[in-house]
């Protein structure tokens, strides 16, 4: 549903032009920003302690609605003072369409926690299915017959409603809907553990989406629909696979004994190093042709951007995973504060350097998320006495093995171009190129990752021999 979700995206920019792409990007993201605002942690809560009643379970669910009823007055009213400030002007004929996805996500956010707490990634996973194929049919409909920017508001109200329905359907209403008197002690454990999560939640949300306003601020709305567009592809691995498996990590992590959690997050490292490193540096390789292949020329800036992007993948799903761990251990200021140094060390390197030019942006996005990912694994060191070498070492064979990837793309699209074979067909070029690097990188990691491969080859078998 991803990859559809992906191809809907693409299909997209043949119908909307950068400008409009630029506005509703900055619409969502201040939507966005006082939805993640008025969330104050109440999910993770519930996923690192499941042995919470359901009077908590209730007590979140009427705070998140409530608050975000607040958040989506507030922002309908104070919206129009920032379309001048980030240069888009446009951007008001989105929100009120924007603010609805936004409430109807609330509806489902509750449940969907309660879901992932029990362990039933199944609904889950069928829920957050229909949505992304719902959003792509519909956004790609209305913007082939002229919606314009609207088509992608229309298309997130569809994937909230789709989405928010399946979690309430599936999850049980008593585990969070069962109505219980107000309780000063669960108010209060609530607000204790989901403030410190809160504002490092918002931390990260702006870490990624804050990057977008400097954009429009500094370069206007066309370089900022091309730079969100090449973000969100290079995020893909990142997003479509490294964050389903923090969300099961966490609840994992949570149930996990205590002794056994250190060794359990090295492994886990090196394991989603194995599938997302390759998935990041190979699109990386690839970005050239398959710009050339999917884009027209409006959108040609995209390639270089997308290359410096893609270290995002590499970085992100560490802290991602270091993250779901420290939560699991409770430890709520901890993520609080690598959340903040993230957002701190983003907005100050793209203040400085990266305002040069849209691929400096690009460039100073990469090293924020690298020294964050470092800072991750350092904080394990600290509480937990992991090396450092050896939580680095769990990732360096994975890492290794993507440069005989590299290698192989580039030799292979210089050989088709010297040979005049492929320059005018760059679909072919692009099929060839990604079957070079997967052969490259898979006899790569039989040599350099040959353990945590078969580890992770057995645990694939496992789960399948489970499920039949």
């Amino acid at each position: 549903s991803r990859a559809i979700g992906l191809a809907g995206t693409l299909a997209v920019t043949r119908f909307i032009v950068p400008a409009d792409y630029g506005e509703v990007t900055v619409a969502a993201v201040v939507v966005m920003s006082a939805n993640q605002l008025s969330t104050i942690g109440f999910g993770q809560y519930l996923i690192a302690k499941p042995e919470a009643p359901r009077s908590v379970a209730f007590h979140a669910t009427a705070f998140h609605l409530v608050f975000g009823l607040v958040a989506a007055v507030v922002v309908l009213a104070c919206a129009g003072r920032f379309a001048p400030a980030l240069d888009a002007p446009g951007m008001m004929r989105f929100m009120p369409g924007l603010v609805l996805s936004g409430l109807l996500d609330r509806l489902g956010y509750v449940p969907e926690r309660v879901l992932v707490r029990d362990l039933r990634f199944r609904p889950v996973s069928l829920a957050r299915t229909a949505g992304d194929l719902a959003y792509s049919a519909v956004c790609v409909w209305l913007a082939a017959v002229g919606w314009g920017g609207t088509a992608i508001v229309v298309g997130n109200v569809a994937r909230s409603l789709v989405r928010s329905g399946g979690f309430v359907l599936a999850a049980e209403r008593r585990d969070w809907l069962e109505p219980s008197w107000f309780s000063m002690r669960a108010t209060r454990d609530l607000f204790a553990f989901g403030v410190p999560m809160s504002i490092g939640a918002l931390c990260g949300f702006a870490s990624r989406r804050w990057d977008n306003l400097l954009v429009s601020r500094f370069f206007g709305p066309g370089p900022t629909g091309m730079y969100n567009l090449a973000y969100n592809l290079a995020d893909v691995p990142a997003i479509q696979v490294g964050e389903q498996i923090g969300d099961a990590l966490l609840p994992s992590f949570a149930r996990m004994e205590v002794a056994r959690r250190p060794a359990a997050l090295v492994r886990s490292m090196g394991l989603l190093a194995l599938v997302v490193f390759p998935l990041a540096v190979g699109l990386g390789a690839v970005a050239p042709t398959l710009v050339d292949t999917v884009f027209d020329a409006r959108w040609r800036p995209l390639a270089p951007m997308l290359v410096l992007l893609s270290a995002l993948s590499v970085t992100r799903p560490i802290g991602w995973t270091v993250e779901s761990y420290l939560q699991a251990r409770q430890l709520p200021r901890l993520v609080l504060g690598l959340e903040a140094f993230k957002l701190v060390a983003l907005m100050l390197f793209i203040i400085t350097f990266g305002r040069r030019s849209p691929l400096w942006t690009c460039a100073a996005v990469g090293v924020a998320f690298a020294a964050h990912a470092l800072a991750c694994l350092w904080a394990v060191r600290k509480i937990d006495g992991v090396p450092l070498r050896r939580s680095i070492g769990a990732i360096m064979p994975a890492l290794s093995a993507c440069v005989p990837m590299v290698l192989a793309v580039l030799a292979v699209r210089q050989g088709l171009l010297a040979a005049g074979f492929g320059a005018e067909k760059p679909a072919l070029r692009l099929l060839v190129e990604a079957v070079a690097g997967a052969v490259g990188y898979l006899v790569a990691a039989f040599f350099v990752a040959r353990s945590p491969s078969h580890d992770l080859v057995t645990r694939v078998m496992d789960a399948l021999r489970s499920r039949a």
